[in-house]
């Protein structure tokens, strides 16, 4: 960051002074905030994909004749998002509480900055308030994650079927 911002002078270090700043200024927040729960999805998504290539629909279809393009992104991709959907909710709370940190480090006037100096100045009613937006946003994601991950493999979908 600091090569970038103070040896480069291609972005600015942060130092916010609305939303509308411009886009400069949004490009290390996101990219700090971005990283590790790219990384992670993508390392879920190698592993997955290269154990659906191993199951026998897969050599069945390179039996038919498909072309690797057409079975990997037909076939073996279509299973192996099922466990990357499982990761959503996490990823969604690791976003919000690495917000604290990115909001503040970069002075970027957000809830999470608040959070941060309300902790600071022992504003109570403003630390409890801030807990329960963040966990009302945690529980509607997590109930978002839950329901695309049901929506999105039929096994869960038909589950208390049998009987």
């Amino acid at each position: 960051m600091c090569v970038v911002c103070f040896l480069l002078g291609w972005l600015p270090p942060g130092l916010w002074e609305s939303l509308w700043s411009g886009p400069e200024y949004w490009i290390l927040p996101t990219i700090t905030l971005s990283l590790r729960p790219m990384a992670l999805l993508v390392r879920q998504v190698r592993g997955s994909l290269l154990e659906s290539l191993e199951h026998d629909y897969i050599r069945t279809a390179r039996a038919k004749g498909l072309g690797e393009h057409t079975i990997i992104w037909k076939h073996a991709l279509r299973n192996a998002w099922i466990p990357v959907l499982g990761l959503l909710p996490p990823i969604a709370a690791q976003l919000l509480t690495g917000s604290f940190l990115v909001e503040t480090v970069f002075q970027i006037p957000g809830l999470g900055r608040s959070f941060v100096s309300s902790v600071v100045n022992r504003d109570y009613g403003l630390i409890m308030g801030t807990t329960l937006t963040f966990g009302l946003f945690l529980a509607v994601f997590t109930l978002a994650g839950d329901l695309l991950l049901t929506w999105a493999d039929p096994r869960l979908r038909h589950q208390g079927d049998e009987r």
